[in-house]
């Protein structure tokens, strides 16, 4: 049998330099590709998973203030509803267009003139924050309200500790 591949000495490979810097370039490129990868599996940034209140109450015959206590993590305005009933019937809920601009919140399916409106103290953070409160007007006099919050990005109640969620309107 004859040798059909010759031997050439002339050739030579990949200097051990170029070499040593092509596979670190290499794992590299796959470590940030890995990175993003896992950056992507984060939880969002609404991970409240509980909140207080720090006074419930209200203000006259036609209107409620909630003020909002700490929470466990950080939430959005976007990301909270807070569910409204009145005598045990529900009365639609309140809901944010935006993060930063707090004259988007609305009552959705409220009563009829009924209005609500926020008051942030640092509108520039992008989340509810201690001290924040939102005040409800145009309500019955007479009526009992109370207040259930709601993760949308977790969809998931938000159990409330601290003030009762609950007032009644003289």
């Amino acid at each position: 049998m004859k040798k059909i591949w010759k031997t050439r000495k002339e050739e030579e490979g990949v200097s051990p330099v170029i070499a040593t810097i092509l596979m670190v370039a290499i794992t590299v490129v796959l470590a940030a590709v890995l990175y993003v990868m896992v950056i992507g599996f984060t939880p969002p940034q609404n991970d409240a998973s509980a909140g207080s209140w720090n006074e419930v109450k209200a203000l006259n015959q036609t209107a409620g203030k909630a003020t909002f206590g700490a929470f466990t993590g950080s939430i959005e305005p976007i990301n909270l509803r807070i569910y409204v009933k009145a005598n045990g019937i529900d009365a639609g809920y309140v809901s944010w267009g935006s993060n930063t601009d707090p004259s988007t919140v609305s009552w959705v399916d409220g009563p009829a003139g009924a209005t609500v409106t926020y008051y942030d103290y640092d509108p520039n953070s992008g989340k509810i924050n201690s001290g924040d409160y939102i005040v409800l007007n145009g309500l019955n006099s007479g009526t009992s309200y109370e207040l259930e919050a709601y993760n949308v990005a977790s969809s998931s109640i938000l159990p409330m500790m601290g003030d009762s969620p609950t007032f009644t309107t003289p």
